[in-house]
């Protein structure tokens, strides 16, 4: 009603949708909060701490995992199958990293999956527990 009454039936480029009763003020954009800040400090700790001592199927596992991890829960639940396909490598070396990993400390089993259960749940650790 309000565009054809002001611009004649023609919506503006840069006109906002405003619901009846509400205001006229937008929302401010957010800022790139602190858990923004606290991801990118974990992923530099990795890179300077634990990134090393890792084989290459290591690295692609916990970096997928890493980016699997929900802010709300600070885990990740992701199938290792799922986990093999986006990394290109076989469910076998998925297996075998993310064992290593566990071994190394750089990853939490925090749930095992099962069949019908589903996945299983990690957490995601820049450094080995004790390192730093």
């Amino acid at each position: 009603k309000q565009v054809n009454e002001e611009c004649g039936g023609v919506l503006p480029a840069d006109a906002t949708l405003i619901p009846e009763g509400g205001t006229s003020n937008p929302k401010p954009a957010k800022k790139p909060g602190r858990r923004r800040a606290e991801r990118f400090e974990m992923l530099n700790t990795f890179a300077d701490v634990s990134l090393a001592g890792l084989t290459g199927a290591e690295v692609k596992v916990w970096l997928i995992l890493f980016r699997d991890t929900k802010a709300a829960s600070g885990t990740a639940r992701t199938g290792q199958a799922d986990i093999a396909r986006r990394a290109g490598l076989s469910r076998r070396s998925v297996k075998r990293a993310v064992q290593t990993l566990l071994a190394k400390g750089v990853l939490t089993l925090r749930h095992r999956g099962r069949l019908n259960v589903g996945p299983s749940v990690y957490r995601v650790e820049s450094v080995p527990h004790g390192a730093m």
